[in-house]
């Protein structure tokens, strides 16, 4: 502990900002990076090539300007194992004559606001021809962020709450007006937004509405099935549900706001059926496996190109 500006912190002050520390924060947690506007943490990464949060490909010594710039965003889903169904993605599109750079900024615990804050911040430095988004899981049930405040996310909630206990902020914390959306209406709304900023920018955008154990016709093994209904019996308690009933109830109602406004999410790709062939695709209840994000990467290819194709997304 160092002294302020108005003198040195006395012993109450001091054991009160290291009690506040040690229920908030665990020593053995350890990140790369804390993207305080963002909300975003990284994990450590063997990728030897990252700036502002994102990995790239290929590396600086590669002699062959871009051809198309892609930038791809998600959560954790998209992080395991390291980045590869953006990786392989990228290296498909590419060829001996033509390549495409990969700016892959998913973070551990992203929303669509988490999203859609690194379209609006980071795109327009980034300048990516199309940006992918795989989304969707880190919505349901106010999993992440707070019920009535869909853009505050809980890694920065512990940081704030920290300081509110520490004494750093003395009377409170102000998150903006409640927002009493759901979920489902959050990530739609964030889907909008990010396509009206892209459109603005001159950037195509795909969202790719995420597959993810619990909901559709995945064929489960009995060890993947035991393992998820365990899952599935945890209370949400932002909308006092489990979280397999936040699955359905979030999936269910954003496909239905898609489809009463099909105009407007006309850059949204349904791909929760993309695992009903390949048996084996998770590790867990929502996350892949090798096997998994390869088959992931081969699925979203054919739409990665007829976007680039195009030209638009509209």
């Amino acid at each position: 502990m160092t002294d302020t500006e108005d003198g040195p912190f006395n012993t109450e002050q001091k054991n009160r900002v290291l009690e506040a520390f040690e229920r908030h924060f665990n020593p053995k947690d350890e990140l790369q990076y804390f993207d305080p506007y963002l909300s975003a943490i990284g994990p450590p990464t063997r990728n030897p090539r990252t700036t502002g949060g994102y990995k790239l490909w290929p590396d600086e010594a590669h002699p062959r300007k871009p051809d198309v710039t892609l930038m791809t965003i998600g959560n954790s889903t998209s992080l395991w194992p390291a980045y590869p169904w953006s990786l392989e993605l990228a290296q498909s599109l590419s060829g001996p004559d033509y390549l495409v750079e990969l700016w892959h900024g998913a973070g551990k615990g992203n929303t669509s606001s988490q999203e859609l804050m690194r379209v609006l911040r980071d795109a327009p430095v980034i300048k990516p021809d199309l940006i992918i988004s795989l989304s969707g899981i880190c919505d349901i049930g106010y999993l992440l962020n707070a019920p009535t405040h869909p853009y505050l996310h809980k890694y920065t909630r512990k940081v704030l709450d920290f300081a509110l206990e520490a004494g750093i902020v003395t009377r409170k914390l102000v998150y903006g007006p409640p927002d009493s959306s759901s979920p489902a209406e959050v990530w739609c709304r964030n889907q909008r937004f990010a396509r009206l900023l892209a459109d603005e920018l001159g950037i195509k955008l795909l969202t790719l509405l995420q597959p993810v154990q619990g909901y559709g016709n995945y064929p489960q093994s009995a060890a993947e099935k035991e393992f998820y209904e365990s899952k599935a019996k945890v209370v949400l308690r932002g909308v006092n549900k489990t979280y397999g009933e936040a699955v359905q109830d979030f999936y269910t109602e954003v496909k239905s706001i898609i489809a009463a406004r099909p105009e407007a999410y006309s850059h949204v790709v349904d791909i929760t059926d993309v695992f009903d062939d390949c048996p084996g695709a998770y590790r867990d209840h929502r996350h892949q496996t090798p096997l998994g994000s390869t088959h992931l990467a081969q699925k979203i290819l054919p739409f990665a190109r007829q976007v680039i194709a195009q030209g638009s997304t509209s």
